[in-house]
């Protein structure tokens, strides 16, 4: 029960602090706020742009110029990034394997999901929970 509560307290924190990130003088707009909370919600799915689009009732390249205008990356690399983050905190504080957090986050494959996570944190999710957990 303590490590479900840890849990959550670093997801609630993370998710501060990624919202924090996005803002560029002021507060984060409707769309950033509405964006981070879909991607939050489906984080255990495979997100698509289109789909995301469609909730919205945009087109997928007004929502992907847009985001990228209010944050400066690109909606894709912010969606992979909040894999990662939520992969690292899977490896840190549960017991599923890679393969299975690849799977509970959507990924195609061990192989993409590792291919993603090295190019997001530098390292393969193997490396990152052996220099955490000894």
């Amino acid at each position: 029960m303590l490590q479900i509560t840890n849990l959550q307290y670093h997801m609630a924190l993370e998710f501060t602090e990624r919202v924090e990130q996005l803002r560029f003088g002021g507060k984060p707009t409707q769309l950033t706020i509405a964006v981070t909370n879909y991607i939050q919600k489906h984080l255990s799915q495979s997100i698509r742009v289109e789909d995301m689009a469609q909730a919205f009732y945009m087109s997928r390249p007004y929502l992907s110029s847009k985001f990228k205008q209010e944050t400066g990356e690109t909606l894709t690399d912010f969606i992979l990034k909040e894999k990662t983050e939520e992969a690292k905190r899977l490896l840190l504080y549960s017991d599923k394997s890679a393969t299975a957090i690849a799977s509970y986050l959507g990924f195609s494959s061990l192989g993409h999901f590792s291919q993603v996570f090295k190019r997001y944190s530098g390292q393969t999710p193997t490396e990152y929970k052996d220099k955490f957990i000894k």
